[in-house]
């Protein structure tokens, strides 16, 4: 319900076109130089895949991408060049000749072909930044991608007394890895492919800020209906974090209740909102904010499903023992220091994720890498939270994630300009996770003591085989 309750939020947000508004704002903010432009695009991306899914977040900013590269200023240049050579021929009788003619337009020609080149570079460069913050920054929620929904809906499955992941401690843990990763992809694309590069870009500022501008004005001024949606975005978001922050009391001990209340809770009180609130407030019999017809044709209710049939298998794989025995296998690798069994796992793990989807590989892997650490005698999230962060990090091919596929298409890429730097990405993001989950991770869940919790799971699987057959007999009745 809590996935349900965030994608109702998510086509929410973009029904009116508030993620837009929010990614002009940004782009306004950074400066027009084209180094802070794809800073900007990035850390735009970054924020709105936080929230709203990676795909329409990528399918917004591309638009904006081609809009500001139709402004390049080089091809201009080149065109100036030519109408001087032109009247240097004209003044110059000795030039006229044509040999010296032809060599003249053989020169203009390479340049202008140099300057291609050139805005090609920036091309690609500026949609790799977009679709690499995209799947970076769905790692920064719990909400924000499949896998990191996976890893919830598991270690409720597998370890039912674990209440280390909530949304709070989900964003203390992947905020910071984010803004590195983010940051390193940065700094990575602007010295390598433009700032080191034998390039000689010359972009207009005042065309950039000029056509951000133009984009934002014509989305009109902010709506009531706008502002009601903002301001229930807001809510919910402080809900999720303030629910169970673990550093401080949250909204639930306040309400001193014994009764368990999960992030679903202000998801669903969040989206029935959507439904009830008039989309003015000062009409109360004007038409709701939202409607089902729209929810029913946006929603993906395919990610629902896979999902699910994700967690039935993963609960198919424990009961028959499947886990376990492959589980028990790899426990071989208890040899290795723990920081290397999580090393090896990483990046194994981010090189499936190129060709099987990121919510099947989570799907498939977390409940046998659970099992593994029991075995070896571990703290699960150990493995388990490292593993779903880099079921995300799919840089180096056009078929791994949504976001690769739109910037290879929007860019006509080879597919080895995305390999090589994609690559690079998938091994350094690797090595932050490294890094994060042996000294943040460390701090945050005590990852160094094996939890009371790991092992508590017969209890919790009756429970779901009693519920699972209720709600078929129910169903059948009705």
């Amino acid at each position: 319900m809590m996935i349900i309750g965030s994608l109702i939020m998510a086509v929410a947000l973009e029904e009116c076109r508030l993620h837009e508004r929010i990614a002009l704002k940004i782009l306004m903010w950074v400066g027009s130089d084209i180094k802070w432009v794809m800073m900007g695009f990035m850390l735009t991306t970054m924020f709105l895949s936080m929230w709203v899914s990676n795909t329409a977040t990528t399918a917004l900013m591309v638009p904006i991408v081609d809009a500001i590269l139709e402004k390049l200023q080089p091809l201009k240049q080149t065109n100036m060049h030519l109408k001087g050579l032109n009247l240097d021929c004209t003044s110059d009788p000795s030039l006229k000749e044509g040999k010296q003619n032809g060599e003249d337009e053989e020169e203009v020609a390479d340049d202008k072909v140099h300057h291609l080149d050139e805005s090609s570079t920036l091309k690609v460069t500026l949609l790799l930044s977009v679709c690499y913050s995209a799947n970076i920054g769905g790692t920064g929620t719990l909400t924000g991608t499949a896998p990191n929904l996976v890893l919830k809906g598991l270690m409720d499955v597998l370890h039912p007394e674990s209440n280390e992941i909530t949304f709070a401690s989900w964003m203390f843990y992947n905020i910071p890895g984010m803004l590195i990763c983010v940051f390193i992809g940065w700094l990575y694309l602007w010295m390598v492919f433009i700032k080191f590069s034998k390039s000689n870009l010359n972009v207009s500022k005042e065309d950039i800020k000029d056509i951000i501008s133009k984009r934002y004005a014509d989305l009109g001024r902010l709506t009531i209906q706008e502002a009601q949606v903002m301001i229930l975005f807001l809510i919910l978001i402080f809900l999720w974090v303030f629910r169970d922050p673990k550093i401080i009391s949250g909204w639930m001990d306040a309400l001193g209740t014994k009764r368990k209340i999960g992030d679903s809770a202000p998801a669903m009180a969040i989206a029935f909102l959507l439904f009830f609130l008039p989309s003015d407030i000062r009409n109360p019999k004007s038409k709701k904010l939202f409607d089902w017809k729209t929810v029913q044709a946006k929603l993906p209710w395919g990610l629902i499903l896979l999902l699910g049939g994700g967690f039935a298998l993963a609960d198919g794989a424990q009961k028959s023992g499947l886990s376990k025995i492959i589980g028990e296998k790899l426990a071989s690798l208890q040899v290795l220091p723990p920081i290397a069994v999580v090393a090896v796992l990483c990046f194994m793990t981010t090189m499936i994720t190129e060709i099987v989807s990121n919510t099947s590989t989570a799907n498939i892997l977390l409940p046998v890498f659970s099992q593994m650490a029991l075995a070896i005698g571990v703290n699960p999230l150990s493995i388990m939270l490292p593993v779903s962060v880099v079921c995300s990090y799919a840089f180096m091919l056009p078929v791994a994630t949504p976001p690769n596929a739109i910037a290879f298409d929007s860019g006509n890429m080879k597919t080895i300009q995305m390999a090589k730097p994609g690559i690079v990405m998938n091994i350094v993001c690797c090595a932050v996770q490294i890094l994060m989950i042996n000294t943040l991770g460390v701090a945050l869940f005590d990852l160094n003591n094996f939890p009371s919790w790991a092992n508590s799971t017969k209890t919790f699987d009756t429970t779901l085989l009693l519920t699972f057959n209720a709600s078929l007999n129910t169903s059948s009745t009705l």
